[in-house]
């Protein structure tokens, strides 16, 4: 049985510029922070800690905070041998740890991606870490707006946990043919409603 832990999650829709601004704002505002690249599993003995986003091939990687977790005991308590006893997996979420599923390329649009973490209860240090991560995250995108997709109507609130970086709200956000997506009828724009 896991020990209870409170859920913090942000969609998130990120193009490959913005990756590369936000790896870039972690390692300024956030610089303990190393990333795990899941789809590395075939090529390495053991995850290995990667300084950016860019450094990682896989839709799933792991924003570690080696100030909490360090690379010894990241592999010493949250990696095992796969169950098929081929190759390795590891934790994606728990102390230290937040996991981001990326944004991905969706008939022409842009499906939004996420970044959630499962913080243990009482562990003030993962708490700070994921506060100052989301935050990070939220400052650095803009609004969207769901779009009605029979009659185009957008809505005039704002989706609370839906954020789109800037890259992604120029390419894909805007009003005229919105191209953010959650699923074949969830549309959003970054562009507001004009009143």
């Amino acid at each position: 049985m896991s020990a209870p832990s409170k859920l913090h999650r942000l969609c998130v829709f990120l193009t490959v510029e913005d990756e590369e601004q936000l790896s870039a704002a972690i390692r300024s505002a956030l610089p303990a922070v190393r990333f795990v690249d899941a789809a590395q599993q075939p090529e390495t003995p053991a995850p290995t800690f990667r300084s950016s986003l860019s450094e990682c091939a896989g839709p799933h990687v792991t924003l570690v905070d080696t100030s909490i977790v360090s690379e010894s005991t990241f592999h010493r308590d949250d990696v095992v041998q796969h169950p098929s006893g081929r190759g390795w997996v590891y934790a994606i979420v728990g102390t230290g740890l937040a996991s981001l599923v990326r944004s991905r390329s969706a008939d022409d649009g842009l499906h939004n991606g996420e970044l959630r973490a499962s913080v243990p209860l009482g562990d003030a240090r993962t708490a700070e870490y994921i506060r100052g991560l989301m935050l990070l995250v939220r400052n650095g995108g803009t609004s969207v707006f769901a779009v009605d997709p029979s009659t185009t109507a957008i809505a005039r609130r704002a989706e609370g946990n839906f954020i789109a970086w800037p890259d992604a709200a120029v390419r894909f956000g805007t009003r005229e043919a919105p191209l953010l997506t959650n699923g074949p009828t969830a549309w959003f724009t970054a562009e507001r409603k004009k009143v």
